[in-house]
């Protein structure tokens, strides 16, 4: 592989050019086929009902790893463009709110249920007890059910900016559910998630101190347009909390979601 074609790099997969209309996603190679496929399937599904989100087109083996082709969309992340404009942060966290609030009218059945996801994922969450483990279940079969669309992965790194359009990435965790879950999710990423160890030093300390601007107004934005409040999402935090810890986030991170849990259990 030519790194001279490497667009990007994230913690599963790189992307790189591929042609000049496609782009690869290229993932690592411990990356488990079966979450391959549901990103392929869900992107699919969320591209068919309107979402705008690059087509996926096929699932290929290039230099011995599994790769999902995918449209090529010239343009910059919703991060990027903060980095760039730091006047301009309180406008796209509003924006940011307003594109998860679009993405939440949307009703969805064939993709994995929410619950059902996170409570397969809370079962096999390390570093947690047991008995932990069982209460949060237990929080979690008392939270509501819905079937609209959530992206399970929602922060300005997974919006570009093309041709006067957003678009949609990432969308390996998409599901059905209820969108107090989902914002709770980026609640929790804009809160406590670490960034990728390839961004420069000061890049990442100037992401750090605005992190708190883009929270406080993606989350006041939303709750001020939608039908959800702050109790309803906060109902979320430990079971998403839970579930996050099984993925490939740094220790420190997982360290502030287990403070999250036991504070809250």
């Amino acid at each position: 592989m030519n790194v001279n074609n490497i667009i990007a790099l994230g913690r599963t997969a790189e992307i790189i050019s591929y042609d000049n209309q496609h782009i690869l996603k290229l993932f690592k190679e411990d990356m488990p086929m079966n979450l391959i496929i549901s990103e392929f399937n869900n992107t699919r599904e969320v591209y068919n009902i309107g979402i705008q989100c690059p087509k996926p087109f096929e699932i290929i083996d290039y230099v011995g790893r599994k790769g999902i082709v995918y449209k090529r969309i010239t343009g910059i992340t919703m991060l990027r463009s903060i980095i760039e404009d730091p006047t301009n942060v309180i406008a796209e966290a509003k924006s940011l709110a307003d594109i998860h609030l679009d993405i939440h009218q949307r009703l969805v059945e064939n993709l994995p249920n929410q619950k059902e996801l996170l409570a397969e994922q809370i079962k096999h969450a390390p570093l947690i007890t047991n008995q932990e483990k069982d209460k949060v279940l237990k929080k979690l079969s008392e939270l509501s059910d819905d079937c609209k669309l959530c992206h399970g992965d929602f922060h300005p790194d997974n919006i570009i900016y093309s041709e006067a359009r957003h678009w949609v990435i990432d969308w390996m965790t998409g599901m059905k559910g209820t969108p107090a879950g989902d914002v709770a999710r980026t609640y929790l990423i804009l809160k406590l998630g670490r960034i990728s160890d390839e961004i420069p030093k000061e890049v990442y300390e100037f992401i750090s101190q605005i992190r708190n601007q883009i929270l406080e107004n993606y989350i006041k934005e939303y709750l001020k347009k939608s039908n959800i409040s702050m109790n309803e999402v906060n109902n979320w935090f430990v079971p998403i909390a839970a579930a996050r810890l099984g993925e490939r986030i740094p220790d420190e991170e997982k360290k502030e979601l287990i403070e999250v849990i036991r504070n809250n259990l």
